[in-house]
């Protein structure tokens, strides 16, 4: 018996003819649109072979449309609180913000205390003011300036600087890769390259910034960088913040690198391709000495590594007309990868610089943090810097470029007076050691390892493995102060403050420990410059070495946990 098939309901049919045309007049719309053909065709061949993948896109596309159109914040009104404005106050008054910074400690407001105030330009010899009881004290020779040439008091450099704050003013007012870049930005760089002997150069506005800038624009994660143990702060982050495999080797001790690298050369031989730096100082700012340039471009040729070179305090000092640590050994420059250094020393300015070959300064003017964010150098800065670098090389002689620049020369032999009358000191080498080289501007003097120990101090502060560098990574920021390195600094500002009572200012090492990836030993620093006289270097050392002794000469356990305790 054959059933009839049963008919469809009316209404249900009024739907469907309304989808169908509804459906039809959307396919009809979409293909007059441009490309709506491609669409139309897509859908049906999709829909034809997978009718679910159709279900399913749709799907997609009206959740993300939701997505896109629904609120970021939305809250249901149950779940608000209305306060009235009596109880808002309350809880104002009660609030008690957590402090950004640990509390300055009582024993340690002596360093913001022994801070001096210098009236006028930091020359050769300056007016201190005591700022706590107004006392002034003129005619002070001044030894903590890193002006090393006087570029920064030169008539010529400070005519042309105020010659052009006069015609663009005092600031670039945006980064270089938009409006900060003027005339005077593409000359320096152009005049440095020439200065250091590289094919083209770029400038950075802050001297500090530059390290941590460029060498994270080379490096990434599997790269590797080998770093010289006793590198200044800006390198030592500058390493960190590549994210990069770091290794240390001993401070300028080249037969560690080499045993460093020859056990690394298996593992690189057979791993992915990478970069790979050595990074090191010209004149390094913490020990005052040099490494073997020629071995130390020899060792990174032999093993395929790029080397990174700091020429901050080497540059206007080192040479015999002051192009850093390459002319000494003579060296061209196109064997060093990468130059970074400072405009703010011997150059008499401020901002930073990094020179070497093209590509190199091309690739940081799209990727370096700090030419793409930051402000340009100041346009009279730059100025500054370049009649600088004029004025050295027209006083080069030209015949005999090996003689040396009547503008570095006294700088060179100041340093070297200074170095000999410490080091030949009978009454101070049970007291002091001096770490620097003769050749160094900077002078730096430690307590004599031997009296350091009688005090029960450690060879270092600091550094891996330490207590603070476990503080660090906890993030106890609390913890981070150290009793003994506190004490240390203590006696020797107690030195420095006797050389002002003699009309001599000179400095000590400040850095802040939990800072440091590396140990560090507290000193006494004496920067050198060209306009020093004999007489002025004799004086000093006179008013010095006679601090010296008064305060280190009868210094034992006792008296250091005293001056703990005064703290």
């Amino acid at each position: 018996m054959e059933t009839e098939p049963q008919k469809t309901p009316q209404f249900i049919q009024i739907v469907a003819s309304i989808a169908s045309r509804a459906w039809y007049s959307l396919i009809t719309l979409c293909g007059k649109l441009p490309g709506g053909e491609y669409v139309i065709n897509y859908v049906r061949a999709s829909h034809k072979n997978d009718p679910w993948r159709t279900f399913l896109e749709i799907l997609l596309a009206l959740l993300a449309i939701r997505y896109f159109l629904a609120s970021r914040y939305s809250q249901d009104e149950k779940d608000k609180v209305s306060l009235t404005e009596k109880e808002v106050d309350e809880l104002i008054d009660d609030w008690v913000p957590v402090p950004i910074v640990p509390k300055l400690r009582k024993d340690e407001r002596w360093q913001l205390d022994s801070i001096p105030l210098i009236h006028g330009p930091a020359s050769t010899r300056v007016t201190v003011e005591d700022p706590h009881t107004g006392k002034k004290t003129s005619d002070v020779l001044n030894f903590t300036s890193k002006d090393f040439l006087c570029m920064g008091t030169n008539s010529k450099v400070k005519e042309e600087s105020i010659k052009e704050m006069r015609a663009a003013g005092v600031g670039a007012c945006g980064p270089p890769n938009f409006y900060g870049t003027q005339d005077v930005h593409v000359r320096v760089c152009e005049d440095l390259a020439k200065f250091l002997g590289a094919e083209e150069g770029i400038i950075y506005g802050q001297d500090y910034c530059t390290p941590t800038s460029v060498l994270p624009c080379f490096l990434k994660r599997g790269d590797i960088v080998v770093v010289d143990g006793g590198v200044r702060l800006a390198l030592q982050k500058a390493a960190l913040i590549s994210r990069c495999d770091v290794e240390w080797f001993n401070h300028n001790d080249l037969d560690h690198l080499e045993q460093i690298l020859s056990n690394l050369e298996d593992d690189l031989k057979d791993g992915p391709l990478n970069r790979r730096f050595i990074v090191t100082e010209g004149l390094f700012e913490n020990f005052g000495d040099s490494p073997d340039l020629k071995r130390l471009v020899e060792i990174k040729n032999h093993y395929k590594f790029r080397l990174f070179l700091d020429e901050t305090n080497s540059v206007g000092t080192l040479g015999p007309n002051g192009r850093g640590l390459p002319e000494v050994y003579g060296i061209p420059r196109t064997e060093i990868e990468i130059t970074v250094g400072s405009m703010a020393q011997s150059l008499g300015s401020s901002g930073g610089f990094c020179v070497g070959c093209h590509d190199m300064i091309y690739h940081q003017i799209l990727s370096s943090n700090a030419y793409v964010f930051s402000a340009s150098l100041p346009p009279y800065c730059a100025t500054a810097a370049s009649t600088s670098i004029h004025l050295i090389e027209n006083a080069e002689n030209k015949d005999d470029p090996s003689k040396s620049n009547p503008l570095i020369k006294p700088l060179k032999d100041n340093s070297k007076l200074l170095h000999r009358l410490f080091n030949e000191s009978n009454s101070l080498k049970d007291l002091i050691f001096v770490r620097s080289t003769g050749y160094s501007p900077v002078l730096h003097m430690r307590i004599n390892s031997n009296l350091r120990k009688s005090l029960g101090l450690p060879e270092g502060y600091g550094g891996p493995g330490s207590f603070v560098s476990k503080a660090v990574k906890r993030g106890h920021e609390s913890k981070y102060f150290d009793v003994q390195y506190n004490t240390e600094n203590y006696v020797l500002q107690q030195v420095i403050n006797k050389c002002l009572d003699g009309k001599v200012l000179i400095t000590r090492s400040k850095r802040v420990l939990h800072h440091e990836l590396l140990p560090v030993v507290p000193e006494l620093i004496l920067h050198s410059n060209s306009k020093f006289t004999e007489e002025d270097i004799k004086h000093a050392y006179n008013v010095i070495e006679k601090a010296i002794i008064d305060v280190l000469g009868n210094l034992n356990k006792e008296r250091f946990d005293r001056y703990t305790n005064e703290l």
